[in-house]
């Protein structure tokens, strides 16, 4: 059995792209579901990486849609209070370019909200 810290590790690893996103993905297939407790809290400050690494081209479009899903879908991952209609906002923009547009409409259009 995995540890409860080893998860939070790994969610964590996922929500501020400490390592590539494969890797996070890989990492946290290993742990059972569902899940019923938050070991995490997505931030603006979270969002606000995933569209620095996006638009510095450490990540393209499909990982930063792939990354937002599965922020989405996580059930051990909260949403900060701070934020929490903005977080909830940009993270469903981000999962679905097929409805909100292109990435870099949807990061310029985040960006501006967030100054």
């Amino acid at each position: 059995m995995v540890s409860k810290a080893a998860r939070r590790e790994a969610v964590y690893d996922l929500l501020q792209l400490r390592c590539p996103l494969n890797e996070s993905l890989a990492r946290l297939a290993a742990f059972d579901w569902p899940y019923s407790e938050y070991l995490a809290v997505v931030e603006v400050r979270d969002i606000s990486h995933a569209l620095d690494e996006f638009e510095a081209g450490r990540i393209g479009a499909d990982e930063l849609s792939a990354w937002a899903e599965e922020v989405q879908g996580r059930e051990d991952v909260g949403v900060d209070s701070n934020g929490r209609d903005f977080i909830a906002d940009a993270i469903f923009q981000l999962s679905t370019p097929e409805i909100c547009g292109p990435a870099n409409e949807v990061a310029l259009a985040l960006r501006q909200r967030m100054t």
